[in-house]
């Protein structure tokens, strides 16, 4: 499925209002209760995810393609298994469950964590991409 416009702007409001809510805990002065000025490297870190948040979690739940890991290839012996219970036994091909959608309570669990790791999911599949295609 590829991303459209619309996804990708209903995305940014929500990582935004996530990337804000946790600068404001982030610059509340506790003692006070009043926010404190300046620019820390963790506010450089939330923009870099706020802007890797909607990519990240197009991939976390949207994307549908099939992914699989590297395999080991071995030699096989020459014979074919010949009995209906060899033939059986013999291990068959692992499909990925299908992705469904999650409900609000997860959903919210998952920007959460999107928000902290939103450039290493992204990072990852980019990796991932450049690698096997």
């Amino acid at each position: 499925m590829h991303m459209t416009f619309a996804y990708w702007r209903h995305q940014v409001v929500i990582g935004l209002f996530w990337v804000a809510m946790l600068s404001l805990l982030g610059h509340l002065d506790y003692g006070r209760w009043v926010l404190v000025t300046g620019f820390t490297m963790a506010d450089g870190y939330f923009i870099l995810s706020w802007l890797a948040f909607p990519f990240a979690k197009w991939a976390v739940l949207v994307d549908g393609r099939q992914v699989q890991a590297p395999t080991i290839r071995r030699r096989r012996k020459a014979v074919a298994p010949s009995g209906l219970n060899e033939q059986m036994l013999r291990p068959k091909r692992v499909q990925a469950a299908a992705k469904t959608p999650l409900k609000w309570y997860w959903r919210g669990v998952v920007d959460l964590g999107l928000v902290f790791l939103g450039p290493l999911v992204l990072g990852g599949y980019l990796t991932y991409s450049l690698r096997h295609n």
